[in-house]
């Protein structure tokens, strides 16, 4: 897993490249945490080179989500492969996450003060709301 890192004026881009699984997940949520205690409150994750998310990797994202939360910082996600979006959506998170298919949209609503409107906080208890999707 390579952390690539870029600041567009107040937002911070994380580009994630290989796979976000269990192997990798905690140096990422520990590079995460670490940024959020520097006083980053706008991230953007880039995953247009991220081949894999995993349960694991889903994990980081609500513990990110959960902690920005806490400050009423802005979180967003952009540009997906087809794989990795199913795999968000069947867990329910584009309930919680705004997606965008671009870097540039997701820093537009990220530099913006409006909250994004439509977008579930999350539960104290960590559960997502609507998912996960069981068929």
């Amino acid at each position: 897993m390579e952390i690539k890192e870029e600041k567009r004026g107040e937002v911070k881009i994380i580009g994630l490249r290989g796979r976000l699984d269990a192997e990798t997940s905690p140096s990422v949520e520990k590079r995460l945490m670490n940024l959020m205690d520097q006083g980053e409150r706008r991230l953007v994750f880039d995953f247009s080179e991220l081949t894999y998310i995993s349960s694991a990797g889903l994990r980081v994202l609500i513990a990110v989500a959960r902690n920005l939360q806490k400050t009423g910082a802005k979180v967003a996600l952009a540009a997906l492969s087809d794989h990795v979006h199913e795999i968000i959506k069947i867990a329910g998170f584009t309930s919680i996450f705004p997606i965008y298919p671009t870097c540039d949209g997701a820093v537009a609503h990220s530099q913006s003060d409006s909250r994004c409107e439509g977008k579930a906080s999350i539960p104290p208890d960590g559960s997502i709301p609507g998912g996960p999707v069981r068929s």
